[in-house]
């Protein structure tokens, strides 16, 4: 192998995360959000307890409460209500439907009459399975709050992670320029891998994991020289970003090699990059032509060094191929949770 070169290129470190992309949540992060902001003495409160309880009444009207189902279609607006409006709420949800049941579902209607024993029975049993609703929803109330509660301290803890690193990264590379000052070759190759480094924690460690992808990994390594000097062809597949930290170094490596000796180092060359998708592997051919003849150096670089720890990192193998044509080689990499992208 021979030793690979970096040029530093502009913003190796993207920001954009999947949340920018399209604002996506699930129900459960939705549910909790909202379980959180609602305070269970306020006027969100009231508004919820209204809808659920005419929700419920509007059930009770089109015929899912019949005689011998009469309070159904209140449980769940108990249930909602003690869910996002909390207890005060529930409960008053609770006495409201019990009171409509009984003035204007009960027969003799709109007089509160004494109930036969059968009826009294069916208020208890109702009021009994109430009581168990609102306490099932105050329990699902505070896990949601929880959750919610730890995935924002998570939120701050990552990003404060993220600020260290890169303070981290920003004195490693002031330490560079100033031992290299004499070297800017040296010092360049060296940039350009610590921003290779940053790029992978980034996106190991963003707002939202990013749906990494092989020809994105690819698109990002071109970037600096344009994405015209590539040619790409296969079946668009997710990486996961466990996967992409390794496979990021690695393509890097060959990007910049390729431009400091290979078809980037000229205007004419391009890299042909395609590979197959197998079950629970990836194979990726890398075919550089229309750049000068490369040959195999007898001491193996830094470079070479790094592309064949990161091979090794994959559990997967590589050979590569000298010729007058360009330099060629195949990656062959398992991949633990892959599915062929939209």
């Amino acid at each position: 192998m021979f030793e690979l070169g970096q040029k530093h290129f502009p913003s190796i470190v993207s920001k954009r995360t999947w949340r920018d992309d399209k604002e996506q949540f699930d129900f459960l992060d939705r549910l909790a959000q909202l379980s959180d902001r609602v305070a269970p003495y306020s006027a969100t409160s009231v508004v919820i307890a209204c809808l659920a309880l005419a929700a419920g009444t509007v059930l009770r009207l089109i015929g899912l409460g019949q005689s011998d189902l009469m309070f159904v279609a209140y449980l769940p607006s108990i249930l909602a209500t003690g869910l996002l409006a909390g207890i005060p709420a529930a409960v008053g949800v609770t006495v409201v439907s019990t009171l409509i049941i009984w003035l204007f579902f009960t027969p003799p209607h709109l007089h509160a009459a004494s109930l036969p024993h059968g009826m009294l029975m069916g208020f208890v049993m109702y009021l009994i399975a109430a009581m168990f609703t609102i306490y099932f929803a105050h329990c699902c109330r505070l896990v949601l709050r929880r959750l919610n509660e730890r995935s924002r301290t998570n939120e701050l803890l990552t990003m404060e992670l993220q600020h260290r690193n890169r303070n981290i990264f920003t004195i490693i590379e002031a330490i560079v320029c100033e031992t290299l000052s004499a070297d800017p070759e040296n010092a360049n190759k060296i940039y350009g891998r610590i921003r290779s480094i940053m790029y992978a924690n980034d996106l190991l460690t963003g707002e939202k994991p990013q749906l990494l992808t092989l020809r994105g990994l690819l698109l990002q390594a071109f970037e600096p020289h344009g994405a015209d000097r590539m040619v790409a062809k296969g079946s668009d597949v997710f990486i996961e970003p466990d996967t992409a930290r390794n496979l990021i170094l690695l393509i890097n490596e060959l990007v910049t090699n390729a431009a400091k000796y290979g078809a980037l180092s000229n205007g004419a060359g391009r890299v042909l990059v395609n590979w197959q998708q197998r079950e629970g592997s990836v194979t990726l051919h890398w075919k550089e032509f229309g750049g000068p003849n490369v040959t195999a150096m007898n001491k193996q670089g830094f470079g070479s060094q790094l592309i064949a720890a990161c091979t090794k990192a994959l559990s997967g193998g590589m050979q590569s191929e000298f010729s007058g044509n360009g330099f060629a080689c195949s990656l062959t990499f398992p991949v633990t949770s892959l599915r062929r992208a939209a």
